[in-house]
């Protein structure tokens, strides 16, 4: 029987960058925000010796940076050598942001940490009371753009111990920029037990068995990257059974609130507006606080883009002074939250309400037109390619990359969710344009 073992598997730590949470002035605020990666990593750290893991997996970009910064490197030296007093073994791949592996660091390296070479693929064995416990396998970027297909070099001799592979990649076929592969091309590489991948920056479960995993990163850096962040703490039993929990270790936590004012038709002024606002936001915070009660690693910071749509009678009170709303909302909101605990930092507010349209539902019912454009709309929902059609007719500013860190700047990216909220409010204001007479 195998020995059993414990590990980390993180990624995309991104030492050297700096939050983006839309504040300037807080002083408060933003130091929390400025020790934030630090932070969650020392999480990570506690984790580890907490838990008397065995060794850590970091599958690319630790740093932000191909030149790393003096403070970033001192920082992981440092929590690296606590490690290794610990007796905990660092495996780390490089990846887009920080190529080339140990070639870069600024200091020597304690001898717990394990860089991959960017040259080949390397196994490495981990031993446990003298035994043969572990074989972990990867390689490192050499370059910021890895076209390589990595995986086809990715093989162990048999599975009698429990196989590891570290790869950073988009797991994407067609993308030569981030090791080009897919699900099941990995798969076909029955000897390993588990993928431990890196880039994307959500955690995601791609697989069982075998274990296919993004952990995600471990502290989000803009508001593009909602919800808990954190790394997986994977245990495996004498007879090679996983055990995976994810672990929120991020201090900081990126969230979008959506206030729906369709449902809401007593609304008559914009102060009933903003107690709707504050009654939500006061909800939002009891439920954190008291989540936060039970967290080993405490959330610190809240960072919130409030989403106010709908068809609202508010929508001629705002049609006219959206900016200065939104600008005197944010201020207001920012000052009554900011000194709860955990501080709610209130990034942005946007307003996307409409004039209401009386009896929508019974206008679609009764119109064999309404009718027609609520199933296109549907149909572009469901099918793939109709989407594709789609937002290739919305130009290339729609063209952006999925991943958040690979998207230019002036360009978007029609998610699930951004493309029904989109088509959603088409719909309406097509409806509405049919109703005034409109061209």
């Amino acid at each position: 029987m195998a020995n059993a073992i414990k590990f980390i598997h993180t990624a995309d730590i991104h030492l050297g960058k700096k939050l983006s949470c839309n504040t300037t002035a807080d002083m408060k605020v933003n130091k929390l925000l400025f020790n934030a990666t630090e932070q969650a990593f020392k999480n990570l750290v506690e984790l580890a010796v907490e838990e008397k893991v065995d060794f850590i997996l970091i599958a690319g970009d630790l740093y932000d940076r191909k030149a790393r910064s003096i403070k970033s490197s001192r920082f992981f030296s440092e929590q690296a050598e606590f490690l290794n007093k610990k007796g905990i073994t660092i495996y780390i791949i490089s990846g887009n942001h920080d190529p080339a592996g140990v070639e870069n660091e600024v200091f020597e390296l304690p001898e717990n940490v394990k860089y991959f070479s960017s040259e080949n693929v390397e196994t490495l064995k981990f031993k446990k009371d003298g035994k043969l416990a572990a074989r972990i396998l990867g390689q490192s970027y050499r370059q910021k753009f890895e076209n390589r297909t990595m995986y086809n070099y990715y093989t162990v001799p048999d599975n009698s111990v429990f196989n590891i592979s570290l790869l950073h990649t988009a797991l994407n076929k067609d993308n030569n920029r981030y090791v080009p592969v897919n699900k099941s091309e990995l798969l076909t590489k029955s000897e390993i037990h588990y993928w431990a991948l890196g880039h994307i920056h959500q955690y995601q479960k791609l697989n069982h068995k075998p274990s296919i995993n993004f952990s995600g990163t471990l502290q989000a850096h803009n508001i593009s990257e909602e919800g808990n962040k954190g790394a997986l703490l994977v245990e495996v039993d004498s007879n090679l059974k996983v055990k995976e929990n994810f672990i929120p270790l991020a201090p900081v936590v990126f969230n979008e609130i959506v206030i729906n004012l369709d449902q809401y038709d007593e609304l008559d002024n914009l102060t009933e507006l903003k107690q709707l606002i504050n009654s939500r936001l006061e909800n939002y915070n009891k439920n954190i606080r008291f989540e936060n009660k039970s967290k080993k690693f405490k959330l610190k910071v809240l960072v919130l883009r409030l989403n106010i749509k709908g068809r609202t009678e508010l929508h001629q009170y705002v049609e006219a002074n959206r900016d200065e709303l939104e600008e005197t909302l944010l201020k207001d909101l920012r000052s009554r939250f900011r000194v709860e605990s955990p501080t709610i930092w209130l990034h942005s507010i946007v307003l996307r309400t409409a004039a209401p349209i009386k009896n929508l539902e019974a206008l679609k019912k009764g119109s064999e037109l309404y009718q027609n454009i609520d199933q296109l709309i549907n149909d572009i929902l469901a099918d793939s390619e109709l989407k594709r059609e789609l937002i290739a007719e919305w130009g290339q500013i729609w063209q952006g990359d999925q991943n958040p860190e690979d998207r230019e700047n002036h360009k978007f990216f029609a998610d699930k969710k951004t493309l029904a909220d989109i088509l959603e409010e088409s719909e309406k204001i097509i409806i509405s344009e049919l109703l005034e007479g409109g061209d």
